[in-house]
């Protein structure tokens, strides 16, 4: 038998070796220096080789008294018929079973713990607190003011009455009772906006909570008859617009009115240009090229997110040069009065309508009724390309794809005679006075 000084002073050759200990048991060196204890028995007539450990003198490794122990209890199976090999290989089964049991354990931990935190954020959740989320992941792709608008339109008509409840409570009687209360006060389309916001934020709730109650989609269809009825009992007021017979009385009425330079200019701009209010008071000295008589609205400030040119008259490239000094270096073309950091007040055409006794009976957007009105019963215009002025897009949709015309020569004469048209019917206008 092999003592600890003898196993100790073996020495590594180029190949394996052996040496003999007793009873079958071998210590095998290794080219490496690496030693361990094999075991060797017959079985079925075949010969079997298994390694029982590492030797060495500290655990775990196996002392030549520790090898033989384990090696007598291999034999003490063998003779009941067990095959340590099969043993072996089944000892390893069951601790990698073990070992994938504790991991599914430990999976199925982590993933209740992870259930029970969303239930309980599941449970605290409020449909304000949604739509806010609802709103982050939106207004990136949306303007500032169509943004606004959404946060403004939840605010005031949503959050008061359903926003602190949980989505899976609202039920589709709450949804009618907020539309209802809209509708009785004549705000349909306001309503009809309420319910698109209401449908997509609960539409956010199913996508990123599981919740699966929509109740504006459960009530679809009685919205749809009450809308019907409150759009008869509420029919839609277009933006009001003068007729073309009181035109010249307006012109007039303009043109004696005493303001400031702004303002002043801000009414006959949008007035000559037939542009829209907003369109016209975020305009910056940037988007002008007074030589080549230009105006370029860029995208972002378009109602149909597309670039627009706006061909200048002389009369509208006069009113500029003569504007600019009192804009006082600002980037607005019509800053604002008090706020330098603003362009001028959405309201500020309207305060000149009703100062010069036209409140109500018409509105900045009521000047591109007009402009389209006076053009188009001309008949010296095509209808494209007085479309194509007022930036409208294009009703069919596969002519839109294929029409990238702009009419550039034709809007500029149109521009030049809209111009002369509203000096000329200005000029019919009996005198007024206007304080």
């Amino acid at each position: 038998m092999l003592t600890n000084t003898e196993c100790n002073s073996t020495k590594p050759t180029d190949r394996i070796y052996r040496l003999k200990d007793s009873a079958n048991l071998f210590l095998v060196v290794y080219p490496s220096g690496r030693r361990s204890w094999e075991f060797r028995y017959q079985t079925q007539g075949k010969s079997q080789a298994l390694i029982l450990g590492e030797y060495g003198d500290r655990k775990p490794a196996l002392g030549p008294r520790a090898a033989r122990d384990r090696r007598d209890a291999i034999a003490a199976d063998r003779g009941k018929g067990l095959d340590p090999i099969v043993g072996r290989k089944l000892e390893r089964e069951r601790q990698h079973q073990a070992l994938v049991a504790a991991k599914a354990q430990r999976a199925a931990v982590r993933l209740n713990q992870a259930r029970a935190k969303l239930e309980g954020e599941r449970g605290a959740i409020t449909f304000k607190m949604v739509a806010e989320k609802w709103l982050a992941v939106n207004q990136a792709h949306w303007s500032k003011e169509h943004a606004a608008q959404n946060v403004q339109s939840l605010t005031d008509h949503v959050y008061k009455k359903i926003g602190g409840k949980h989505p899976e409570h609202i039920e589709p009687a709450h949804v009618l009772d907020l539309i209802d209360g809209m509708l009785v006060e004549g705000k349909v389309e306001t309503a009809r906006r309420v319910r698109q916001r209401m449908d997509a934020v609960f539409e956010h709730a199913g996508l990123y909570y599981g919740f699966k109650n929509n109740p504006v989609a459960l009530a679809k269809r009685e919205l749809a008859k009450r809308f019907k009825v409150a759009t008869r009992a509420h029919p839609e007021e277009n933006f009001p617009c003068i007729s073309l017979k009181e035109a010249p009385q307006l012109l007039q009425a303009m043109r004696v009115y005493v303001g400031t330079p702004v303002t002043r200019s801000l009414l006959w701009f949008v007035a000559m240009t037939a542009c829209r209010t907003g369109e016209a008071r975020g305009a910056t000295w940037a988007e002008l090229d007074l030589e080549s008589a230009t105006w370029t609205i860029p995208a972002a400030r378009m109602k149909a997110r597309r670039e627009h040119v706006v061909y200048l008259a002389p009369a509208v490239v006069k009113l500029l040069e003569t504007l600019r000094p009192h804009t006082r270096g600002l980037p607005w073309v019509f800053p604002h009065p008090t706020q330098k950091h603003k362009p001028a007040s959405e309201n500020a055409i309207l305060y000149v309508l009703a100062s010069i006794g036209f409140k109500d009976r018409h509105s900045g957007h009521g000047f591109r009724r007009l402009f389209s009105t006076i053009a188009n019963e001309s008949g010296l215009h095509r209808g494209d390309v007085i479309e194509a002025a007022l930036a409208h897009r294009e009703g069919n949709e596969i002519r839109a794809a294929y029409n990238a015309a702009t009419y550039e020569q034709e809007r500029r004469r149109l521009a030049d005679w809209y111009a002369d048209e509203l000096e000329r019917l200005e000029a019919t206008a009996k005198v007024v006075n206007i304080r």
